[in-house]
């Protein structure tokens, strides 16, 4: 819970929006979001919403839906409208929090990353920038930044796409200054990067970026490689891969 709010506060004033943070003892099983804000002409802020929430969760919201789904059930003693309006506050508060995490995460690494002698030459922090420039430049270096963490029981199929994407980006630039692709868990992206998946295959969603990486591959004489894997194995030294914790 305390981490919950910590986040909450820290998304508040990345947003400039400053809330009141008051500390309540969590209610028990019996109080859980059954008790409607006391004027429901003021709307919550983002610390009322998160209590709320988190008292109609409990401690698994699975088992608060199984509870729920019983016909016998169906007239417990629920504030729906209040549980609704703090659901909606808090996915519209988060709609954004991937950026928020991007940016954050690249402004932290470069205060600590770049070297005496190096200066800072173009930042995009945002989605829907340009998309011919790189995440961070400097007069040494460009790089990419991906952050979240990969399921290892799930195919991932969205965020290969999206690592690989960027990779190929680097990669197949032009640009003389070193390439570094930074990302929050390297091990997992290594068992991918390093596997047998077409490349093709991911890339089919992204037509610019596989017919750039065609290009480079005719270019290179490497028209032969079929998997990512391969494409790694062939130009490892191109592109420097880094685990973000090993630069922060």
């Amino acid at each position: 819970m305390n981490s919950l709010l910590f986040c909450i506060d820290v998304l508040s004033i990345f947003q400039s929006k400053i809330f009141t943070r008051s500390q309540s003892k969590k209610k028990e099983h019996s109080l859980l979001a059954t008790e409607p804000l006391n004027n429901k002409n003021l709307k919550m802020d983002l610390i009322e919403a998160l209590n709320v929430i988190d008292r109609f969760k409990n401690i698994n919201i699975r088992e608060t839906f199984k509870a729920l789904e019983k016909l016998d059930a169906l007239d417990m003693d629920y504030d729906f409208a209040t549980i609704f309006s703090a659901s909606k506050i808090m996915k519209e508060a988060s709609a954004q929090i991937d950026e928020i995490v991007h940016a954050s995460g690249i402004m932290n690494a470069q205060k600590k990353w770049l070297d005496e002698n190096e200066k800072l030459r173009y930042l995009s922090l945002g989605a829907g920038n340009h998309k011919e420039r790189f995440d961070l430049e400097t007069n040494l270096r460009i790089a990419e930044f991906k952050f979240g963490r990969w399921n290892d029981k799930s195919p991932n199929g969205l965020r290969r796409r999206g690592y690989f994407s960027n990779y190929i980006g680097l990669l197949t630039s032009e640009d003389p200054r070193r390439k570094y692709f930074v990302v929050e868990d390297k091990e997992s992206f290594f068992k991918f990067i390093k596997g047998k998946a077409d490349w093709r295959n991911v890339l089919s969603k992204n037509p610019t970026g596989l017919k750039k990486l065609e290009f480079f591959l005719i270019e290179n004489g490497k028209e032969n490689l079929t998997s990512v894997g391969q494409i790694y194995s062939a130009f490892e030294e191109s592109v420097t891969i880094l685990d973000y914790c090993d630069i922060v």
